[in-house]
């Protein structure tokens, strides 16, 4: 007999810090349902609506397409450069969860650089522009998303700054851990034959389940 019981396999990405991407290590719990649950949170914790990335992430997903980029590419931008504080404000003056500064903000449009989405769609404007400017070279946009386009201009490509160097490697590494989410590879399971789909949540978790 194959086993009738509903498995569900959640992948929780959980940011403790702009400076670190997550730590946890996979376990696993049993709800009173039965069904088995696998994730990378801490005991205790659940993954609810409450959680205020999910308006972020919607925002992100509504607008990265309409400026033809990848979704992945903003949620990673936003994760370092403020992990979600919609008013996080940096030494030099960057604002809310793109981290624009008033220049860069008034210059895409920005109103109100603490409002989400007038903030998310500033910053995407730009990372448009960054796009276009620097011919969809990813080391040099994100280079002058952190530096300016005209220091990626002035040497030639990445600047010798660690600042900017870190920066890169952090939003690199979380846009590719963010695809390799999006798109895993098959799971094997030790027992039965299962056909299962895959469903992506609003609140940007990958859900796998063997029910129709």
């Amino acid at each position: 007999m194959y086993l009738r019981s509903t498995i569900l396999v959640t992948l929780v990405l959980a940011f403790l810090s702009s400076a670190s991407l997550w730590a946890d290590s996979m376990g696993s719990s049993v709800d009173k349902t039965g069904p088995k649950v696998f994730t990378n949170m801490g005991k205790g914790q659940k993954a609810t609506g409450a959680d205020l990335r999910t308006g972020y992430i919607s925002l992100i997903n509504e607008w990265a397409p309409r400026y033809n980029l990848d979704a992945h590419l903003v949620e990673a931008v936003v994760a370092v450069e403020s992990n979600y504080d919609r008013f996080a404000v940096s030494k030099k003056g960057a604002q809310g969860l793109m981290q624009l500064i008033p220049a860069t903000a008034k210059r895409f449009g920005v109103r109100d650089a603490f409002d989400p989405a007038d903030n998310i769609r500033g910053g995407i404007r730009y990372l448009n522009f960054l796009m276009s400017y620097f011919q969809g070279n990813l080391e040099h946009v994100l280079a002058a998303y952190n530096a300016g386009e005209r220091t990626v201009v002035r040497y030639h490509g990445v600047p010798p700054y660690p600042e900017t160097q870190e920066y890169i490697r952090k939003v690199t590494s979380l846009y590719h851990a963010l695809n390799s989410v999006a798109a895993p590879a098959p799971v094997k399971w030790p027992r039965g034959k299962f056909r299962l789909k895959r469903i992506i949540l609003p609140n940007g978790n990958i859900l796998f389940t063997n029910t129709e």
